[in-house]
């Protein structure tokens, strides 16, 4: 059931957005939001001795060369915007709720654990080099203003919460309290992200398509179905579900605060539109998954009827043999 409610959620978080363009005033919440979804999911994270397979480091690799191919494909044909919207949407790391999604699925949730750290961590690093030559802006300067904010929004809270675990063991049981408040914080950042858009689409001084949602939708679209078909192909035998799930399903919250930071709102709208897109896709293996066991349990079904039958007639046919006996 919750499956099919978020997507339903992100849904009215685009509407409320769009409808009241005033929560544009809201967009310093932002940040803050994303500090404490990762404070919150690292409080529970925990570090066994995890394997670091080949196909994580393709996935890294698939990663953080998607994102800038993807860039430097939509500017042979001078597209700025989508070049910029298919780097920040190809660019974010495994989401952190993508091992819950793993168990779920009944998949190995150590492999998904491996990889959205080595993402995490991955990602985090390339950044501040990355975002100055995508950007265009000197790296000198740049260089040190994205890793300033890298460091704050997402190493902060990730050092905090280990740091509040060893102190507080029991804080990790926060995690699950707090599970339906990060998701509302995740959903109140769409919608000040939605009406962030409305309000930059429809000033007619940015000069922007009244389509383009459509066609940043159709983008954010592409670049999801890729990744969960490539992390398909590049996982070992036995892990390719996994390894899909690894690059599939991506941890956009930090991705759409640098969007809108460095970019503009639509840009945005890119990893914006992906929670949408790998939360469906989510949803529909969960149904295939429900309905593969429910055909199981059907097939089993008349297998224990036969051997109930079977021995409701050896019971019945006990006291006439012990009749005999005697």
């Amino acid at each position: 059931m919750a499956s099919s409610l978020r997507p339903l959620a992100l849904l009215g978080a685009f509407v409320v957005g769009y409808l009241f363009p005033q929560g544009a005033a809201l967009a310093w919440a932002i940040p803050w939001f994303v500090r404490f979804m990762l404070f919150a999911v690292f409080l529970k994270l925990e570090f066994p001795k995890l394997r670091l397979r080949r196909s994580h480091w393709a996935i890294l690799a698939l990663n953080l060369g998607f994102a800038v191919g993807g860039c430097e494909l939509f500017r042979l044909f001078g597209a700025e915007t989508f070049a910029l919207a298919a780097f920040f949407t190809a660019i974010a790391p495994t989401a952190t709720a993508a091992p819950a999604v793993g168990g779920f699925l009944k998949r190995d949730v150590e492999y998904i654990v491996a990889g959205l750290l080595l993402t995490t961590f991955g990602v985090a690093v390339a950044l501040p080099t990355l975002l100055p030559w995508v950007l265009g802006k000197p790296i000198s300067g740049a260089f040190l203003d994205v890793a300033g904010n890298v460091a704050s929004v997402v190493v902060a809270p990730i050092v905090v919460a280990r740091i509040v675990r060893a102190i507080y063991p029991a804080s990790r049981g926060w995690s699950a309290r707090l599970k339906n408040v990060t998701f509302g914080a995740w959903v109140a950042m769409v919608t000040i992200i939605a009406a962030k858009a409305t309000t930059f689409i429809a000033d007619p001084a940015n000069g922007v398509r009244p389509t383009i949602l459509l066609e940043i939708g159709a983008l954010s679209l592409v670049v999801c179905a890729l990744n969960f078909g490539l992390g398909y192909l590049v996982g070992e035998r036995g892990f390719r579900p996994e390894s899909s799930q690894t690059l599939g399903q991506k941890n956009t919250g930090a991705a759409i605060y640098f969007a809108a930071l460095y970019a503009d709102p639509v840009v945005a709208l890119g990893p914006t539109l992906y929670v949408l897109w790998h939360n469906l896709w989510n949803a529909a293996q969960l149904e295939i998954l429900a309905l593969k066991e429910r055909k199981k349990e059907r097939k089993a079904e008349p297998q224990t009827a036969r051997k109930a039958e079977t021995g409701a007639d050896v019971d019945a046919a006990s006291p006439t043999r012990k009749r005999k006996i005697k």
